[in-house]
């Protein structure tokens, strides 16, 4: 099968992970995968191993981007003859839905990584012949918001490479705290600092993490806050690839108060047998059922998560078994296999007509 994925990018980010780990996956199977996007740290090795790259950039959304984006896009597809084309994030699907119009017995599929606002803007990520959501949260989403019809949606969980099952956690005297998330509102950022701060208060001795990248701004902000609270001796900012920062942290807290669309953190987390504390909305409750394969908390609550953190430390006999059970179902249901052998099961339904 020849697949033609079309995203912004192929640097940092959910969704270009996955295309790259789809793309190296599906290859070795013997399937053809092009991928069409801007450039990133994903390209060269995509293209050691053979895959066929167009550079093609649709980060930024404007009039002029969109009409060269068309033109080139119906080239491509006319060059190729894809046997589907996969459409990733808003602005690549209005591309996409746009050129099909040109091709139209090509099966076409779109995904839903995320909760968009603008709905007039997110319509074109519902508007495949497939529609791919990475969460049963988001299949809701897309019914009920962007009022995609259910027939059409099918749910295919992003995947976990294996090398997360192969972490070992580094020697420390206290016990470690960390969070792993862009720098941005809607990650709990302040909320995560708060509850550290209460434990502190109680005379709890631990150390924190917090893992990220993006808003220089917003990350000098959290640096004040920390330097204000008196926490420099406790909390610190570091960016590491996840694979590194997993090996510092015992405790992971997702304390989002936006809903999370997947959740990939989570998994990698479960993967490395690091026990999990998010909040309860979104998709992580997907991935977390509380008090059995990690822990939830309502959004913003910072006394309850620092309950939470709490009761982890006190009771540690505890902890063993709900790592391991939530080690066994991302294994068994989270990996990169999977995502792979779903994602070409959409695909079939189409090619197969």
């Amino acid at each position: 099968m020849k697949i033609l994925r079309v995203l912004p990018s192929m640097d940092f980010g959910g969704i270009e992970r996955g295309v790259y780990d789809f793309s190296l996956a599906a290859t070795s199977l013997g399937h053809k995968v092009i991928v069409v996007s801007g450039p990133g740290r994903f390209i060269a090795p995509l293209i050691e191993k053979g895959i066929k790259w167009y550079n093609l950039p649709m980060d930024k959304k404007t009039p002029s981007v969109f009409l060269n984006s068309l033109w080139t896009l119906k080239k491509i597809i006319e060059e190729e003859s894809p046997d589907i084309i996969h459409g990733e994030s808003r602005f690549p699907c209005w591309v996409v839905c746009t050129v099909k119009n040109h091709f139209p017995s090509t099966p076409l599929v779109t995904s839903i990584h995320g909760f968009y606002n603008l709905r007039w803007y997110s319509k074109a990520a519902g508007k495949g012949d497939r529609v791919i959501t990475v969460s049963h949260a988001l299949k809701k989403y897309a019914i009920e918001y962007l009022k995609v019809p259910e027939h059409k949606i099918r749910v295919v969980y992003n995947g976990v490479e294996d090398a997360f099952t192969e972490i070992e956690k580094l020697p420390s005297s206290l016990i470690r705290i960390g969070m792993i998330a862009r720098f941005s509102g809607g990650k709990g950022h302040y909320c995560f600092l708060k509850a550290l701060k209460r434990l502190e208060n109680e005379g709890m001795k631990v150390k924190g993490l917090i893992v990220g990248e993006g808003s220089s701004r917003y990350r000098k902000k959290l640096e004040e806050w920390i330097t204000n609270n008196t926490l420099l001796e406790t909390i610190q900012i570091q960016h590491l690839e996840a694979k590194d920062a997993l090996k510092y942290i015992d405790i992971l807290v997702v304390p989002s108060t936006t809903p999370e669309g997947f959740g990939r953190t989570v998994l990698e987390a479960q993967m490395s047998q690091t026990v999990v504390i998010g909040t309860n909305i979104g998709a992580v409750p997907e991935l977390v059922e509380d008090g059995k394969t990690g822990f939830l908390f309502n959004p913003g609550d910072d006394k309850q998560l620092a309950e939470k953190i709490r009761y982890i430390i006190q009771n540690p006999s505890s902890i063993p078994l709900i790592v391991k059970l939530a080690y066994e179902k991302a294994i068994k249901n989270f990996t990169v296999k999977k995502m792979v052998e779903n994602t070409l099961s959409v695909y079939k339904e189409l090619t197969a007509k």
